[in-house]
């Protein structure tokens, strides 16, 4: 086809010229609607004359043409006028009523032609809209004026529609706009210019709105604009790649091993060096220089083997060895760290799974497609899931054949190491954990480091790997702590003074009783230094040593009895709310207990109804109050309890406010810290007993509720965040937890209910202001105004509190039933309680607790034993026919539409 051109006459040709040709071509072109007809292909037909748009802003940019300075190629006379006779044959053309609907089936309609009601496919863009914007403010700012078409032809002034009709047609009118931007890019930079134009193709695609947007420019660039079908491309992969590692990631997935302290100075020392004569273990450093396998730590429970893990982890002597096993290039060290403590995937070999993916496709990306080839399609091609916001989680067959992939030979060109710790807390059975590590171990590109106590599975599946007994190897390392914490008192020097041998030989007594046991020799010690703060003699002191229990479970009893008496009512409560809450989330929930939080309630003398603000709330003042919740739970609880100081494990875990808002705050850790129980064997203790066999715990409060404490500190750290500038993320997460503790709370509590969601409602209110939303809260009222006492019934129905709604009517009904408010305000209680996405509308970041709560059984069953009809549909999915029965008085109503 021959490219249209307009003859310039003789004479000078101005800069201004060639943008007001240019300005009006692209007006049109971003104004070409279609008929019903080409629906299918629009989107399509859209992207590729979207794109011959953006690179006709390209080249204005390329050649300078709205800068003070434009490029020297516009200087050249004979090139000037060129450019200026294709772009006035381009308006030509495009405002040529006749021409355009005999070459190209495009309708120019005016309005008094557009029939009335007919509806015509809009145009839209996806790669142009930012360089057109510039390209109308630079023209405005010039002053310049658009290029108007010759007498006899379309107006531009004139409310014209261009309508296309025809793919084809508009296929061969688009072609006639690519010859034009090719001989355009001639002109001014060779004919392998457009080739050349990679940077600013990569920045043009990089602003698609959505992948859709991006694959349809891939699509429509394929074989025409190379070098933006190519950025496409990469940008494709890589946002899949994204999207897979993030499917993959999962919150808490480095949680336990960041929990985890360092190793006390000058221990394990010995684990890199060759083993003496008399000592029977493996050398560690001869297996990790050598081939392939598996190396199994093995230790009585509180022997330091998750210590002992993360110190191989993190030490670069470890790094050293392995690079000789990778013949000097470096080896990938990954981890996952069982707990039974916390959520599903941390305890169970899918969550270890998607570790162990999530690091090796985050070393090598390539492998996305061969391992994971479902999950990678809908990340790259999966529409759908764009939609949703979300992908699918990888199938366990899915799974299962990605590991068989990666063992065969060839597919990983990268060594790796993996640390696996806790084997014996994986929440499946024993067996199919190692299995899966043996098969994983078949590569001789990967090798496995795996700890867990001895337990008879273990011993014969792991037993004749290369391996070390942790709990016969670290009495040296024991006795190192005991020394440097027992010589830091300043009592002991004067015991030295006294009778060094005797204070020798205590010292020893004490670090032997631990019998390899780490976290014994921990709380002994502890246990030991009451003695010297109370500057006992060497008999009284060698006494204490000997009435120290040499089991963990005793000696946790004997660490409680050495509290204080008027300690142990705030210890008792700390100890309950710990317990609960991680009980409640080893079996699914959310949440931890923060320091700050905690703190925050136990600073208002843990009265969990207690909301109002701390009087001074800053960083300083927070950080204070954690300090002395720190030291608090070191003498008032046993050392049961510790404060874990750690780097959050997510973005929106961080309380100490947003970088980008606070660009001078530095991180603090102890605002971010968290409380664990000293060791997996004590919360299992407690959890075997049973308070009331636990000494002391039995509370004089009897109004204290777990949940309810549980869930007023959840509001109390939302405050915090909230007020300390942290991401939202990280008050939603708090308000999450809150959500869930308070419908537990409910139950034993509703008088605290009913304060904890004003409370709720007032923050959420707060954190949408935040965000920038002008928010109030509506729902399905239809008559009469909405007021804080139909709220909190609101709340408390789609929450499914039944025992809260029978208590708050009972208390502010102002003798009116839940009936009568239906009646009044047009609405059906039914509904609440049934589609909880009514409220989810309201708390839309903390969805997921809300959905999470058990189902509405209660909550409509209250409902129609208190008169508010209940179609039978909903009572039948959680009544059964004997409960149907059984209620003579329930008001079920037949038809969902009554």
């Amino acid at each position: 086809m021959t490219l249209v051109t307009s003859p310039i006459p003789p004479g000078k040709v101005s800069i201004a010229d060639i943008a007001g040709a240019l300005k009006t071509c692209l007006d049109i072109l971003s104004n070409i609607s279609a008929n019903g007809d080409l629906e299918c292909q629009w989107d399509m037909l859209q992207a590729k004359l979207d794109i011959e748009r953006t690179l006709l802003l390209q080249w204005s940019d390329k050649v300078k043409l709205l800068q003070d300075v434009h490029d020297d190629c516009l200087d050249d006379l004979r090139t000037h006028h060129r450019i200026l006779e294709l772009l006035q044959g381009a308006v030509y053309l495009l405002t040529d009523r006749h021409q355009l609907r005999w070459m190209y089936q495009i309708f120019s309609l005016e309005e008094a032609e557009v029939s009335p009601g007919a509806t015509y496919l809009p145009s839209s863009s996806i790669l142009s809209t930012p360089r057109m914007e510039h390209f109308n403010n630079e023209f405005l700012r010039l002053n310049l004026r658009a290029m108007q078409p010759r007498q006899g032809l379309c107006s531009l002034a004139a409310p014209y529609l261009r309508v296309a009709t025809l793919v084809v047609t508009f296929e061969k009118f688009i072609e006639h706009i690519q010859q034009l931007v090719s001989s355009l890019y001639s002109l001014t930079g060779g004919a392998n210019c457009l080739d050349c134009a990679t940077e600013m193709a990569k920045e043009d695609v990089k602003r698609c709105n959505s992948m859709r947007d991006m694959r349809l420019v891939r699509d429509a660039a394929e074989g025409v604009r190379d070098t933006i079908a190519q950025s496409a491309r990469d940008f494709l992969v890589q946002l899949a790649q994204e999207r897979v590692l993030k499917n993959l990631w999962f919150r808490g997935m480095e949680e336990r091993k960041m929990n985890l302290r360092e190793a006390h100075p000058d221990t394990f020392l010995w684990s890199l060096r060759a083993p003496q004569m008399d000592e029977d273990w493996d050398d560690l450093a001869e297996w990790l220089v050598s081939g392939s396998d598996i190396y199994w730590v093995c230790g009585k429970a509180g022997t330091g083997k998750s210590t002992f893990l993360k110190y191989l982890l993190n030490n670069p002597d470890t790094k050293r060895y392995l690079e000789v096993w990778g013949d000097n290039e470096p080896v990938s060290l990954g981890s996952f760290f069982f707990w039974s403590q916390g959520l599903c995937e941390q305890r169970c070999r899918d969550g270890m799974a998607r570790a162990m993916l999530y690091h090796i496709l985050s070393e090598i990306p390539r492998l996305m497609p061969i391992l994971l080839p479902t999950l990678w399609y809908f990340a790259k091609e999966g529409a759908d899931y764009e939609r949703n916001g979300s992908l699918p989680l990888p199938m366990i067959p899915d799974v299962q054949l990605a590991f068989e992939k990666l063992v065969e030979p060839g597919v990983l060109d990268k060594k790796f190491c993996f640390f696996i710790d806790g084997l014996d807390e994986y929440g499946g059975g024993e067996s199919r954990a190692v299995d899966f590590i043996q098969r994983l171990s078949r590569s001789d590109k990967i090798k496995v480091i795996v700890s867990s106590r001895p337990h008879p599975t273990f011993l014969e599946l792991l037993g004749d790997y290369p391996k070390m007994n942790l709990d016969e190897l670290t009495g040296g390392d024991i006795l190192q702590y005991v020394q440097d914490k027992v010589d830091a008192h300043p009592y002991m020097r004067v015991l030295r003074d006294v009778n060094e041998t005797r204070t020798l030989v205590l010292i020893q007594m004490l670090a032997d009783r631990a019998e390899g046991v780490f976290l014994w020799g921990v709380l002994g010690t502890r246990a030991f230094l009451k003695g010297l703060d109370a500057f006992e003699s060497l008999p009284d002191l060698e006494d204490r040593v000997r009435a120290i229990p040499e089991d963990l479970p005793g000696l946790y009893r004997h660490m409680l009895n050495l509290v204080e008496p008027c300690h142990r009512e705030q210890a008792a409560k700390i100890l309950r709310m710990c317990h609960r809450s991680k009980s409640r989330r080893s079996k699914g929930g959310v949440g931890r207990i923060w320091t700050v939080g905690l703190a925050a309630l136990d600073g208002k003398g843990m009265e969990f109804d207690n909301f109002e603000h701390h009087s001074e709330n800053t960083l300083r003042a927070r950080h204070r109050q954690c300090l002395t919740l720190e030291n608090r739970l070191a003498s008032r609880c046993g050392g049961l309890l510790e404060v874990i100081r750690n780097e959050p494990d997510e973005e929106d875990s961080c309380f100490c406010g947003r970088p980008e808002t606070h660009p001078t705050r530095d991180h603090d850790i102890l605002i971010d810290s968290s409380i664990e129980f000293v060791h997996r064997s004590a919360f299992e203790w407690f959890d075997k007993l049973g308070w009331t066999t636990v000494p002391w715990v039995e509370l004089r409060d009897q109004d204290f509720r777990e949940d309810a404490a549980l869930a007023s500190m959840a509001w109390h750290q939302g405050r915090i965040s909230h007020d300390l500038g942290a991401s939202t993320g990280r008050t939603d997460m708090d308000l999450s937890y809150c959500m869930e503790k308070i419908y537990e709370a409910s139950k034993f509590t509703p008088k605290f209910a009913k304060s904890m969601l004003l409370n709720i409602k007032q923050l959420v209110a707060d954190t949408r202001r935040k965000r920038g939303e002008n928010w109030r809260f509506t729902f399905c009222c239809l008559e009469g105004e909405n007021s804080e006492h139909l709220e909190i019934l609101y709340f408390g129905v789609a929450m499914g509190m039944a025992n809260f709604v029978q208590y708050y009517m009972k208390e502010h009904g102002e003798g009116k039933r839940l009936r009568d408010l239906e009646l009044e305000h047009g609405m059906n209680w039914w509904r609440v309680a049934a589609d909880r996405s009514l409220v989810v509308k309201f708390l839309e970041p903390h969805f997921k607790a809300i959905q999470n709560l058990p189902p509405q059984k209660e909550m409509l069953k209250h409902l129609a034993q208190t008169g508010c009809p209940v179609p039978r549909s909903q009572l039948i999915k959680y009544l059964t026919d004997g409960e149907m029965a059984g209620s003579m008085y329930l008001a079920v109503i037949e038809d969902l539409t009554h």
